[in-house]
This record gives structure tokens, sequence and C-alpha cells, in this order.
């Protein structure tokens, strides 16, 4: 019920990385204009020929040097908080998302679990739906219920309304300091393979607008296909969420992921 977990986490985190655009930057250097004077032609010099009528020759204009690129100065990982609280704060990114401590942490949990195929429900348990997970029984058969797939519609109109050529610009300023909370839960991969593996598992995941049936074996529901119940924890979250949700967060990766 949680793969809008994943999804938050990232869009969050990447909302994180947006900021650091008006972060701290150096400024840039200023070019003065030199003035070039022309050289004096010697007295006896005979003068230059002028190029044969229909000659496409131009002089070539002086190279101009090519625009500095500021410098993003990123805080210390352990006083990020303030930071990320305070540049999102433009944003209208809901309060509740940044209510919590040690955000950027959060996010790569978000993000190793994400490429493991688990679902980081502890870290982002604020997004958890406020109607609770429903089945309907037909003919002795569970199946499951189609009213769930309402609880997110609008949490995916919300994530997937992010321009994805501007989270793909953004995603690479914040990698440093997710990478370095990563190398603290022993995951020395890049934010970027981690991303575009879990982005490849929610590709795959098949949208199904039949009947998706169930077993209850014990407390927790089991899906009573053996090919899905196969599929990761993050895959089988991503079902949950209804084929019209698939299909809308499937379409925003496929337009995000060769930008990555």
């Amino acid at each position: 019920m949680r793969i809008g977990f994943l999804i938050g986490g990232l869009a969050l985190a990447v909302l994180v990385i947006g900021a650091l655009q008006w972060w701290r930057s150096e400024p840039e250097p200023i070019v003065e204009a030199i003035e070039i004077a022309e050289p004096q032609q010697a007295p006896d010099t005979p003068p230059t020929p002028a190029a044969p009528a229909g000659s496409e020759s131009e002089p070539l204009a002086p190279a101009q040097p090519e625009p500095a690129v500021p410098e993003v100065v990123l805080p210390p990982l352990d006083a990020s908080d303030e930071f990320v609280r305070f540049q999102l704060a433009p944003l209208a990114v809901p309060e509740q998302w940044l209510d919590r401590e040690d955000l950027v942490r959060r996010f790569a949990v978000v993000v190793d679990n994400g490429a493991r195929g688990e679902v980081p429900s502890r870290q982002l348990n604020f997004l958890t739906p406020a109607k609770p997970f429903a089945v309907v029984e037909r003919g002795g058969v569970l199946y499951l219920d189609p009213a769930n797939y309402q609880r997110f519609d609008a949490v995916t109109d919300m994530l997937t309304g992010f321009d994805p050529a501007t989270v793909a610009s953004l995603a690479q300023n914040l990698s440093p300091l997710i990478e370095q909370a990563l190398g603290e839960l022993g995951n020395n991969l890049s934010t970027r393979e981690q991303l575009l593996s879990a982005i490849d598992q929610i590709l795959a995941v098949p949208v199904r607008r039949d009947d998706i049936a169930l077993l209850q074996p014990n407390v927790l529901y089991e899906y009573a296909e053996p090919r899905v119940e196969a599929l990761s924890p993050l895959q089988k979250q991503l079902l949950r969420m209804g084929p019209d949700n698939t299909v809308k967060i499937q379409g925003y990766l496929t337009r995000l992921r060769p930008l990555l």
C-alpha cells in the first residue's frame, strides 16, 4: 500500500536537490572587455590585396569566454535539515514531509530500499493513506477492492506533476549528500545507479485492470497468483495503487529515466 512512499521520497529528495540551486554559490567572475588596437601597417609595406569578388572569406570573430558555472556549496550532512526546510519553503512542499529530522539520511534509506525492491515504510510513514486497505469477497474468493486505488490518486497527481527535465537536472546536485548518507549504510553505489534500479522495477510492473485475487494464510494478505506474489514488495505495492495510477507513474518515470 505504500508505493507512494518511494515515489514521494524520491520526489522529495529531488525537490531538495532543486533547492541547492539557490544555496550559497561562488560569484561569477566579471569579465572585463579589453580593447585591442588594430595593428599599424608599416609605410613601406604594400597594401594587402583585396579578396577576389565572390570570395566567402570573412574575418573570424574573437572567441568569447564561456560563462562560469557557479559552484554549489552544500551544507554538512549533519547540519542539512534547516537547509532543506528553508530551501523547500517556497516550493509548496507539504509541511508534514519536512517535520522530522535527518531528512537527507531518510532520503538515502528510501533510495537504498527502493533499489533493493523494498518499501521504506518507517521513513515515510507520514504518507500512509488515511483509509485502511480493503478487500471484497465474491463466491468465497477474496479480491483486491478497487476502492483502494482512490487513496493514491491525489499523491500520484501531485508527484507526477513535477517537470521531468527539471527533476533530472536537479538530481545531480544532491548526489554528494545522499551518497555520503548511503555510505553510512554500507552502500557505496551511486545515487543514479540506485534510482535507475528502482525505476526499472516499477516500469516492469504489469498494468492489471482485471480482478486480482488474494489469499489470507495468516494476518497479512498475499496475492493468489504465484507470479504476482513473486514480485518484489515494491512492485506489489504498486499494484495496490491501481491501473490508472500505475500508468501515470510509469509514464512519468519513462520520461524521467533517460534524463537522469
